[in-house]
Parts: structure tokens; C-alpha cells; sequence
């Protein structure tokens, strides 16, 4: 598989961890913290808010041991899929 083709399944690997996450629930409590007074706190906005906060928290996350593998000696295609492994860890850790 290409770069490009691991990290759009990296990619969409992290923006189902937005959507299934436990964590969705606590970014959704705090929305008052996070979301701007302009927008409205409709469930919508807070949703789509939350989700992305989770799925980008889920992809920075998941890329700490892609880099480390890579600073290590690893290829960039290597060190990519333990990118996607660690994303899938997460994924997991959201379906308990």
C-alpha cells in the first residue's frame, strides 16, 4: 500500500474513533469550554464539534509511535503501519 493509501485508512480509522469513543461524551460535557459563544449550542454543532476534537485528539495520539518507530530506523511505510496499529488500538480501546 502507498503512503497516501495509509493515511486516508489512518485517517478514516480516526474519524470512526470520533464517533464511537467514550471520550465523545466528556468533550461533549465541556462544550461550554471549548465552544465559542457566537456559534449555537444546538446538539448538532456540539456533536460535530466534540467528534472532531476526539477524532484529531485519536490521530496526534496514534502518531506518537508511528514517530518514534521512525526515529528508530523504521521506513516511512513501516512506521505507517504502526501509525494504523496504534489508531486501531484506540479504536478498540473506544469499543469496550
Amino acid at each position: 500500500m502507498t503512503p497516501q493509501g495509509l493515511f486516508v485508512t489512518i485517517v478514516s480509522v480516526c474519524l470512526i474513533n470520533g464517533f464511537i469513543s467514550p471520550m465523545l461524551a466528556v468533550a461533549w460535557h465541556l462544550h461550554p469550554v471549548w465552544m465559542p459563544e457566537m456559534m449555537p449550542a444546538t446538539r448538532e454543532t456540539i456533536f460535530y464539534g466534540a467528534s472532531l476534537m476526539v477524532s484529531t485528539g485519536t490521530l496526534l495520539l496514534s502518531a506518537v509511535p508511528g514517530a518514534i518507530a521512525e526515529r528508530m530506523g523504521l521506513s516511512l511505510v513501516n512506521a505507517m503501519w504502526v501509525w494504523l496499529g496504534a489508531a486501531v488500538l484506540l479504536v478498540l480501546f473506544g469499543l469496550r
